[in-house]
This record gives structure tokens, sequence and C-alpha cells, in this order.
């Protein structure tokens, strides 16, 4: 029997790492892409005036110095004092990793030599310029022997100098570990370990350190696939992905490692010469050639990794002279590493491995989720493009001579298309479809940037875009693999025949080649507007002819706040399931509601109150059992009133007189307080003071009057939970337009740090990798704060570490949960479902100091009115904001509260008695609390996590009545099964109970039992009304459950199963429309987590518009939904258009809303 084939690449396994005569970089499954053994760092003596220059060289030297490139002092240096070391070279040769190691060294020098001049211009604010000209036969003969040596082309290379051999162990017994890595050789200030030049290094490097598993897992996959072995290519496949995954993972803390706004101070000296305009007409390399040379620029795509799984997922790149720079790359690559790309891809073509990974789902599935790691690398690379290059410079190539702008994507683009391929191949596996929602999203994304950025380089005479931009902005020019026809270039140089202007001086084998503005429009006008696009286009053409008035405006606005009420009053009479309607000649009695005077309610101001005199029970002796039992039943009932936590005003009476408290009275008062607290398991911690402390203590605010002279103080209560059950829960919806920093507020929340002012604080907060990459939330996030008994924040003991929510919970005696929701107008959508059904207490709104109140700033704001939902609002970003802007932004935030449609009363929170009185009266909705804070410098932030410490309870549930929750998530859990997740609307929930879930696309319910129950992810044996939780189902797919679906408990009598409706009667009140609304009218109508297309088939008169209120019947265009009377609906089109409340379910076309209506105008 004939041997089964084999890779037969010689990877090695052991380094050998004191073996001299192997070059220093070989592939092996120890080290991976890395050198065989750690650099070499100090050169031998021979070599003293070259490593003297480079000690000097660096912007900073090791010892903290200004160096020779921080005066433009390296050219003369490097004149006067280097000679040619050349025959001391040859006295090494044999020695393979100290030629490397010289490789380096002359390559540092040579670049820092070439470009000094450009460095200073640019950091006098000019052009780059010409760098020198010509490189001296003191470094010009070294390098050239050295290179060739080595391996390598005579110019600065990422692998064999820049990056992969300059690095240094602090700690040789602490290994490759990030923090114990050090530069050898630097430009600007990477000597020091915390600079930026460090950390972008010293990334790529801890990067390569995971590329050993990515070796092993290449080679036995690649062994797998030629013997057949299915089970074994799977394993070897995973290895890969877990690979990837790893290198990802360590790429992306470059953000906090080396920081956008520095990268460009020493990307200078690691430009290219060739295709740079520094560099016109080459380098002379004096003493080797009398002609100019050329070589590309050191650059992160000369790494072998991602070309590995390149030629292993056998990824097919377009036809254009992007590509073939990519191609011109492979050269500047260690010889062993090149050999072995080469290797792998000639066999993966030979085996055929793409073929035999779409053969079989499970082996498709983990070849889609290695091309998504391979995604994942490259859209993160082109974010790192984006932020640290594209907005901070218009130079318009890349260190390594490729077009800034679309060199990425084009590679991008082409791992897309193959995903798509793949994607078809696995059907049935779980987690594909969430694979590829990010790839179209991104594909989308990545499209308009591009448009973007080579749009803005359009009108730049000294930065026009390239042929080879416009073969990724154009498709149809790109020839198809294995196609005939023209060349690639041979349609944009037909089109460029047609411009006015002569275009007979242009090249086109540089793949550079500059066009004007005139034939850039002349190549881009006949690409076909996308959909998208033209709805786009069409939209703002509408909205440009159909503009409404100011007044029309202000009467939409003006009705929104009454009608909000109205509509909160309506809720009060919501029919739960179960429960017969009321009669009709029982109509409620109408009570007349002022919220304002709500807070008196707290009070027990009421005459019907018994009066307790709390001086006495407060000074009474510890042994006087009836003053202490009394006392004792007090906190009980203020407890019971505040659901476990109670602000209580310590030295005022119950009807605000003052006790005239001594500070000695204060102190008995206190530890009868505290008695009475233990007696029942309660904590305390006072909040502020009245003439109790010094002054300069932080809870001592001073007297409220000039002649108060009492003790007096707010203390917060609030029980020791004896299980996750007892723990209060409070939940706030945080919205604002996109860039406010909602996600950096909670992350700083949450985890107890500051922000670094680049998104590290939020970074832990985003639910999906391209969230990361764009810093944008997309989804609805959830976190969540503790607070414990005694009103501390549960944090963490370890420094920026976040705890989890399980750790969170059991240490909390109270939770705030946050739901971080997107900003930009493009997830509207999500915003307005998460709002919905997420169901907060209050609603946070976020406004950018720099920005103001714009964007979907105020369309959030609108809909939180909507809900009449307490708002309160936060001003982030003040430490960056000059102070003319912030009374801009505040003047105009007070404006619009202040307004007819919000009839606030906004309070700006300074200080801690601002903080604590505004706290105790937000019971009112008519209350906003406004704080201006700054992440990265802390200011206030201690205000807002008092202000959330003691924010009181607020919302009506019924536990009493039948079980209604709605599912706003729904989850597949490996070992559990279908979870879904929501809030309890009413009554309770136990672990074992027989429920119905529904209703599906028929209108019928599931019935199933609940397998267990967590809150805040941990497992508790029952839910009541309020709380938000998540049942695991049994015998239930997910792909059979939805958002918007309800669980209710089965009854026992088959005739009360719930009732559904396609179609109901709602009375709205329309806020914003440009024109008229009919019947046939379609929006997206939002009720709790119902999110579906409705239509209007009748309307009680011919037509509404803005300001109107109006009973409409609606029709659901997809399914019939579970509801119930006094259900609060909101509907929009694009922009929130209405809002109402539901009066009566089904329709019937024989009464119509409007009898004198023409026959058909309702749609029956």
């Amino acid at each position: 029997m004939a041997p089964l084939p084999t890779f037969d690449f010689n990877v090695m396994t052991d380094p050998r790492p004191k073996d001299t005569t192997l070059p220093a970089f070989m592939v092996s499954t120890s080290r991976g892409f890395l050198p065989r053994t750690d650099p070499i760092v100090h050169l031998p003596t021979e070599f003293a005036p070259l490593e003297s220059l480079l000690t000097r060289m660096p912007i900073v030297t090791a010892s903290g110095s200004p160096g020779l490139l921080a005066t433009g002092a390296l050219g003369a240096a490097v004149r006067d004092e280097l000679p040619d070391l050349s025959n001391a070279i040859e006295k090494y040769r044999a020695d393979l990793p100290l030629m490397n190691a010289l490789y380096r060294d002359y390559s540092f020098l040579a670049s820092a030599y070439l470009l000094e001049p450009c460095h200073l211009r640019f950091m006098r604010g000019e052009p780059y310029g010409l760098g020198r000209q010509v490189l001296p036969a003191a470094i010009s003969l070294p390098i050239v022997k050295v290179a060739e040596i080595a391996g390598f082309k005579p110019f600065m290379e990422y692998a064999g100098s820049y990056a992969l051999y300059n690095y240094r162990l602090e700690d040789p017994k602490a290994g490759l570990d990030y923090d114990n890595l050090r530069l050898i050789r630097a430009f600007e200030k990477g000597l020091d370990p915390t600079s930026s030049e460090a950390g972008f290094v010293l990334v790529h490097i801890a990067m390569v350190k995971n590329s050993p598993k990515l070796v092993r897992g290449t080679v036995d996959s690649l062994n797998a696939c030629l013997a057949k072995d299915r089970e074994a290519f799977n394993e070897a496949f995973r290895e890969v992905v877990a690979a990837l995954t790893e290198i990802n993972e360590v790429m992306n803390i470059m953000w906090n490692k080396s920081k956008p706004g520095s990268y460009t101070s020493f990307r200078t000296f690691i430009f290219g010469i060739q295709n740079q305009s520094m560099f016109p007409k080459g380098v002379v390399y004096e003493g080797v050639r009398d002609e100019p040379m050329e070589f590309r620029g050191e650059s992160g795509a000369n790494d072998s990794m991602i070309p590995l799984c390149d030629n292993l997922l056998q990824i097919t790149m377009p036809e254009t002279p992007l590509t073939d720079i990519l191609k011109d790359f492979r050269a500047y690559r260690p010889g062993n590493h090149r050999d072995f790309l080469v290797a792998v891809r000639d066999c993966a073509e030979s085996a055929s491995l793409k073929k035999f990974a779409l053969a079989d789902p499970s082996s498709a599935a983990l070849y889609l989720f290695a091309l998504d790691q391979v995604r994942d690398f490259r859209w993160r690379h082109w974010c790192f493009t984006r932020e640290y290059i594209l907005k901070r410079t218009a130079h318009p190539t890349a260190t390594g001579g490729s077009p800034i702008v679309t060199w990425l994507p084009n590679q991008l683009q082409a791992v897309l298309a193959q995903m798509n391929e793949a994607a078809g191949y696995c059907k049935g596996v779980t987690g594909v479809q969430d694979v590829m929602d990010v790839a179209d999203a991104q594909a989308g994304s990545l499209r308009k940037e591009v448009a973007k950025y080579c749009g803005e380089r359009v009108n730049d005479s000294s930065n026009r875009p390239s042929v080879a931009a416009l073969f990724f902005l154009r498709p149809s020019l790109q020839k198809p693999p294995n196609s005939h026809g023209h060349s690639k270039c041979s349609t944009a140089l037909m089109l460029l025949k047609i411009n006015k202007t002569d275009n007979s001086k242009l090249q086109t084998h540089s793949h550079l080649n500059l066009i004007t503005s005139d034939s850039l429009q002349i190549l881009l006008t006949p690409i076909p507007l996308t959909h998208t696009v033209r709805a786009t286009m069409a939209s703002k053409a509408k909205e440009k002819e159909m503009k409404q008035s100011a007044g029309e405006r202000r009467k939409g606005e003006s009705a929104l706040s009454d009608f909000a009420d109205f509509v909160q009053k309506q809720q009060a009479l919501r029919q739960p399931p179960g429960t017969a309607p009321a009669s009709a000649s029982k109509k409620p009695a109408e009570i007349e509601e002022h919220d304002e005077l709500s807070i008196l309610d707290t009070l027990n101001l009421a005459d019907s109150a018994p009066r307790v005199h709390l001086r006495a029970l407060l000074l009474s002796a510890p042994e006087d059992e009836e003053s202490t039992t009394a006392l004792i039943g007090y906190v009980k009932g203020r407890l019971v009133e505040g659901h476990g936590e109670a602000l209580f005003d310590l030295g005022l009476e119950d009807n605000g007189d003052s006790m005239e408290f001594t500070k000695d009275e204060w102190g008995k008062a206190v530890l009868r307080v505290e008695g009475a607290c233990e007696a029942v398991r309660v904590d305390y911690k006072v909040l502020m003071t009245r003439n109790v402390g010094e002054e300069g203590e932080e809870v001592e605010v001073g007297p409220g009057a000039l002649k108060e002279k009492g003790c007096c103080g707010k203390l917060v209560l609030r029980k020791r939970p004896e299980s996750v059950d007892d723990v209060i829960e409070t939940r706030i919806a945080v919205v604002g337009n996109v860039d406010a920093g909602k996600s950096t507020m909670l992350g700083v929340l949450v985890k107890g740090g500051l922000d670094d002012g680049r998104g590290k604080a939020r970074v832990n907060l985003f639910r999906h990798k391209h969230e990361i990459e764009s810093g944008r939330t997309s989804s609805v996030g959830m976190e969540i704060m503790g607070f414990d008994s005694k009103g501390e924040v549960v944090t963490s003991n370890v420094a920026g570490r976040k705890l989890t929510w399980e750790e969170i919970g059991r240490r909390s005696a109270k939770v705030i949960s946050f739901t971080d929701l997107a900003g930009h107008e493009r997830y509207l959508r999500t915003t307005v479902f998460g709002l919905l059904s997420s169901e907060p207490n209050y609603c946070l709104l976020m406004v950018a100091a720099n920005n103001g109140l714009i964007g979907m700033s105020k369309e959030h704001l609108g809909i939180a009115l909507a809900l009449n939902v307490p708002v309160m609002v936060v001003i982030t970003k003040i430490d960056i904001c000059p102070p003319q802007i912030l009374e801009q932004t505040i003047t105009q935030v007070t404006k619009i509260l202040k307004s007819p449609g919000a009839r606030k009363i906004p309070i700006f929170v300074k200080n801690r008695e601002e903080c604590v009185n505004t706290a105790t009266q937000f019971v009112s909705r008519r209350i906003c609390p406004i704080f201006q804070v700054s992440n990265v410098t802390g200011t206030n932030l201690d205000l807002v996590r008092t202000f959330l410490n003691i924010l009181p309870h607020h919302g009506n549930y019924n536990a009493d009545a039948a079980l209604e929750f709605h599912i706003n998530d729904t989850f597949s859990v490996p070992f559990v099964g279908t979870v879904v997740s929501g809030v309890i609307k009413s009554g309770v929930v136990h672990t074992g109970d027989t429920i119905l879930i529904g209703p599906d696309s028929l209108g019928q319910f599931t019935t199933t039992k609940v397998r267990s129950i967590e809150r805040k992810r941990i497992q508790v044996p029952g839910a009541a009304a309020g709380q938000s939780a998540s049942l695991a189902l049994r015998n239930v797919r997910r792909k059979d459950v939805r958002k918007g679906m309800v669980v209710l408990h089965k009854p026992e009598n088959p005739a009360l199963n719930p009732k559904v409706y396609r179609e109901f009667i709602a009375e709205v009140l329309i806020l914003s429309h440009a024109t008229t609304i009919k019947t046939k009218y379609q929006a997206m109508l939002h009720v709790g987590p119902v999110s579906q297309t409705c239509a209007i088939i009748d309307i009680d008169r011919s037509y509404i518009r803005t300001g109107d209120r109006a009973q409409v019947a609606f029709r659901f265009v997809q399914r019939p939904e579970y509801l119930a009377v006094g259900d609060r609906i909101l509907f929009r089109e694009g922009r929130t258009k209405g809002l109402g409340i539901v009066k009566s379910l089904g329709y019937d076309p024989t009464k119509p809303l409007n009898p004198n209506a023409e026959p058909g105008t309702r749609e029956v």
C-alpha cells in the first residue's frame, strides 16, 4: 500500500537556538514566525562607531536626553564618524543571526539618514519635501553586503529589521510576555516601553508570539486534507481558528498601547523609497550602483501570518493593480518564510483544500470561521489606518508604497466575497448567520468609507486618486479571475482618453498614476446608483419639497407633553390577561393629578396619616422597649414604601419641622437609627449633614439658612438582601447622539477607572467586533452597576478589572441595569426597540459638550418624553470643550427642556447637596437633573454615582395579577437550550411552571415548561413583576421564538386561552409628518418588545396631520400579536411620527370609525 501524501516542507520542531549557521528566521512549530532565538542586542566591538551613532540617534535617547534626530544632527554625524565596516562584516560572515542584527542596525541608520530632513519639515507643519537622495558608502556598502548574506532587501523590512528582530527581554526568565518586551532600536521615543512607538512595534511582536499554533494548525490541516481525514481536518482547523482569535485579541490592544495622534510623528522614518514623493527618482547607493535604486518601506503587510491564511484558505484576490502590489510585497520577507508560504499555497491547491472543506457543513463552517478571523484582522487593520493615518495626514501612500485608501480594502473585499460563497455550504450550523450579519454590514460600510476618503482627496491637486483607487471604487473595472478580454488597465486608459485635457503623459506601470478631477468625474459618472443611494436621494428630495413650517412642528411638539400624561393615566386602566374588561356602565373616575405635587405623598402629609413624634423615639433610651419597637416599626414601614430602601431625614419631623438637635443629640439619634436598622437587617449611609461636622468634610454641606442651628442630615437605609430575589433593581435606558460618550460613561461607571480619551473604558461593553473597531454601538447592550447595603459601589479590588454579573449580583443590595442604546440614525429601530422593550424606569440622555443636543439626541429625548419616562441629562467631554461652547450647550439644553413639548424643570447638579436633594425629589417627572462630567479627569463622576445610589424606585407592577412576561431577546445556550430574556410585566413565574409562549406566525401559542430562571446571570427559583429575568425553556427551539413574544401561564380552562389580534384601534397623536396621513399609510409600529410594520385601515376623519389626535384602526402586516387595552404604542417612518394607546382590540368593518367616509377609502 502506497504511503499517504504529506505536506513535505521542513517545518522545524526544534529551532536550534545556538546554531549560528542557520538564518535567524526559520518557520517552526515552537516559535512560529518569530526568529529562532531572541535577537542579538549588542554588536561586536568592531562595530562600536555604528553602535555609538544608533545609541545617540533617537529623538529621545534611553537616558531621556535629546538625540541626534531631535536637532537634525544625524547626517553630519554619519559623515564625520562612520567608517566603512565592510571588512569587519567579512570576519563574522558565517554567523547568520549576527548578520541579521547588523542588517537591522544598518537599516535603522539608513532610514534615519535618508528621511531626517523630511521629519524636520513635518514637525514644523510643512510637507515632507525631499529626503536625501544619496546614501553614503559607509552605510550603502555594508547594508548591501549584510542584506545579501541574511537574505533581505538592502532597506528596512518588517521582520528582519523594524519589528520581529528588534526586541529584547527585560527579564530573560519572564519570556515573551508583553510587559517584559523592550525595543533595541528606535527613532523617536521607542526606548521608553510606555511610548506609542514602542507600543506600535511590541504589539506586533506579541501578535506573532501566537503564530506557532497557527503554523501547527496549517500543517495538520494540509496533512489531514491530503489524507482525506475529515475528523483530523476539523480538529486542525479549530486550532487555526483559535490561533487567529488569539492574534486578533492581542491586536486589539494596539488602541491602548499606541496613541493614534502620536503615530505620524515616528511614521516618517519607516517610509520606503519606491512610489514615495520624497524620492521621485529613487536613491543612489554610493559605491554600489550609479543608477538610483528603489525599495518598498517597512509595512505590517510584510508579516507572514495573514498571507499564510490567504494561501491556506485559497482566497482569490481580484486582478487589479492593488493585487500586483500584494504580490510584490512577497519579496520583502525572510527567505524561509517566503518558501513556506509558497509550499502552503501549492499544497492547498493540489489537495483542493477549499473544495474539501466546503464538502461538509461542519468543515465548511470552520472554514468560514477562519475566513471570518481573517476578515476581523483586515477590518481592524483598516480601522487602524483610518484612525491613525487617514484622519491625520493627506499623504497618498502607505509606508510600503501602496495607495493608502484602497490597499487594505482590496484584500478585505476579497475575503468578504469568499465568506459569502462559503456561507452557502454551512446550512444548519449555529453561529453562521451572526458571522454573515457582521460581514454584510462591513461590506457596505467599507465601500462608503473608501468612497469618502477617496472623495476627500479628489480636489487636492497634490493628492489625486490613483488608477488603483478607481479599480476598488469601480468593481466593473476589475477583470474576473480566468477571464478573457482587455488588460486590467485598458478600460481605465480608454476612459482617460475622453478627458478634455492632455493625458498622454500618464504612465500605468507604477499603479499610482495621478489623474485630474475632470477625468475622475468622467470615470465615476456611469456608476449605477445602489438602491440605498437612490432611496436616500429621493428621501432628501422629498424632505426638501415637503418641509414643514415651524408652526406645524411646534403644534406637534406642544401637544406631546399633554398627550403623554394622558397615556400615562390610561395605562393604569390596562387590562392584564385573564381579567374581564371594565363594564361600560362603570366608567373609572377621572382624577385630576398634579405630578409636580406628588412629592407630598412621599412626605406623609395627608391628613389621615398618623402623626409619629420621631424626636421622642430617637432620643429615648435604648432600654425603652416601647419606643424601640415603635422606631423599628417606623423603619419597616418606610422600607416597605421604598421597596427595600428609604431616604431618611434625620433631624426633621415628617411634616418638615426641625428637631433642633444638638451635636450630642444627633450622635444619640444616629445610634438609635443604627440599632433599629440592625434589628431588621438594614444598613445605612449618611449622605449629607448640616451643622454636624466641620466645614470641608465630605458629607457636611452647611446650614440651609443663616438662622438654622439644629443638626440634621439625610441617610439612605437599605435592606441586606437574603437572596438575589431581594436585590432592588432599577432599569435605566442610556440614549444620545452618536459619539456623545454613552458607552464610555458606562465603562467608567461600571469598571471604576477613568477613560484615557481614546475609548479604553468602552471596549469591554461592546457586543460585536465591528463595534470595537468603529467605537460605535449598533446593538442593545446591557451593563449593570451594583451598590451594597451600605451604599458603596461594588467594584473589583483589582484596578481595571471588571466584575462579572454574578459577582455584582451576589454582592449588591441594589443593582442599576443600564441599557446602552445606539446613537447613530441607522440604528434608530434598534434604539426604539431597546427603549420600549426594556421597560426603563429612567432615561439617561447623554449630550457631548462640544456638540450640543444634535442629531438623534432630540429624537431620543422626544421618545423618552412620549413614554413619560423620567429623564436625566449628563453633559460629557467638558474637559475638551471650550468654555463658550459649553455655555452654548447648556443654554440649548435648558431651552429645549423648558419648551412646551417637554415642560421639564432643569436642575444643574454641581455639588453633593444639590445631588441628594434632587434625587429625593426625582419622584416628579417634571424635574430633570443635569450633570456636567468628564470621563477622563473624573470631574463630577462622584455626584453621578451618589445620585444613582439614592435614585428612588419608580414604576408600578402588579405581582398578584396573571403572569405576563415580554420577551426582548433570545439565546441558544450550550447544555441549557433555548433561553428567552425580558421583563415581567405582571405576575410571578417559578421554575417548573407550565407556560404558553407565542404567538407564532399563525397566532398560535406553544406549551412548554420553565427549566430554570436567572436574574443578572444568577439562578433563582422565581421572579416577580417589575423584574428582568431570563427563562430557560424545555423542548423549544430557538428558531421558534422571537423578540416580541409573550410568556403566559397556561390556564386550566382552555376557553381562557390567550387571544391574539391582527387589528386594533388606538387613540393617537401625530407628532411629526410632512404631509397628511390617510388610510393605507404604513409605518413601523412599536408596542413594548413588538416591532412590526402596520397599515392604517381606518381613521375617524378624512386625514390627520401634525398635532392631531384621532381614533385610528391599525392592521399588522406580517402576523398577529398579543396586545392588551391600555398598551402604549409608538409608530415611525424613519423618524418618530406618532404616539398612542390601544383603546380596543379587533376591528369590525361594519362599524367604521368614520361613517361619513366615501366608499373605498377604508381598507377591508
